[in-house]
């Protein structure tokens, strides 16, 4: 196996990493969606890149994020604080309770080459 993606496999992991489904990938790159889902399947360099992909579009997305969550909690805190409907108190209780233990996100899988080969080979990496 090569180390090194083509040029259709480096499009097909930005345009999948930032969303788009097998078809539309395959239709743009012009290639079967099967052999992306055999690029998905067996390929684990092209599987590597992709993690990484996603892992940086996720951290992004993240830093992008972080500027508004001051805000939303200070929102959600006055109207616990100061809302004269009890439900409306209630809920952003909860809300803030909820959110206290943060995302229970699926993680993103690995980016090393072995290791996606050893999950592959036995089910779980060392």
């Amino acid at each position: 196996m090569s180390n090194e993606l083509s040029a259709k496999q480096t499009k097909a992991a930005l345009l999948l990493a930032r969303g788009d489904t097998i078809t539309t990938t395959a239709e743009q790159i012009g290639v079967n969606r099967m052999t992306i889902q055999q690029w998905l399947k067996k390929e684990d360099n092209f599987n590597a890149y992709l993690n990484s992909l996603k892992r940086e579009f996720v951290d992004a997305g993240r830093s992008a994020m972080r500027a508004s969550i001051v805000t939303a909690i200070d929102t959600i805190n006055q109207l616990m604080l100061s809302s004269t409907n009890d439900v409306v108190r209630l809920n952003a209780a909860k809300e803030i309770l909820d959110r206290a233990g943060l995302a229970n996100d699926k993680p993103i899988g690995s980016d090393d080459v072995s290791e996606l080969q050893q999950e592959r080979n036995f089910g779980f990496s060392f």
